[in-house]
């Protein structure tokens, strides 16, 4: 996407993304500012500045959105590396410390689980058991994948 030196002047943070990965969302966001539909293109931005100059006020400030937009997801990427960390070294911690705790949770709930199945296919029940069926079987099914991810990871941390 070719760009004048309009919007290079009025918006550089927009301009500089707008061949990149985040080029959808910087020209929305000037588009929105303008009132303009979201299919709105950067050079019809430009146009539109070079016909109603009154307008690059509005993109300077969709700039400057942007330009915070972007802080608040660099923010939001560091918290989510800094919450990986924190669980693989608590996993590590566990794992040096020789602790059966989570072992003997985890095994005992596998047991429950497959204790469960059986009683649920083998005993008769009737309708109304069928909620309170489904909420202990998606419980302990929750419980066996937290432990699942918690002895192998995610793939979140990993790349």
């Amino acid at each position: 996407m070719k760009l004048g030196g309009l919007l290079k002047s009025l918006a550089p943070t927009i301009a500089s993304a707008a061949g990149g990965p985040m080029a959808g969302m910087a020209v929305k966001m000037a588009a929105s500012k303008l009132g303009l539909p979201e299919t709105t293109t950067a050079n019809e931005i430009e146009d539109l500045i070079e016909r109603q100059p009154e307008k690059a006020v509005l993109v300077k400030q969709a700039d400057a959105d942007f330009k915070n937009k972007i802080r608040e997801m660099e923010i939001d990427l560091e918290s989510f590396k800094t919450e990986v960390e924190d669980r693989q070294d608590a996993r590590e911690k566990n794992r040096e410390a020789n602790d059966w705790t989570p072992r003997i949770f985890i095994i005992l709930c596998l047991f429950l689980y497959g204790a469960f199945i059986i009683m649920i296919t083998v005993m008769p029940h009737d309708q109304n058991d069928e909620t309170i069926i489904s909420l202990v079987l998606g419980q302990l099914s929750a419980l066996l994948g937290t432990g699942g991810a918690y002895y192998f990871g995610s793939q979140s941390g990993k790349k």
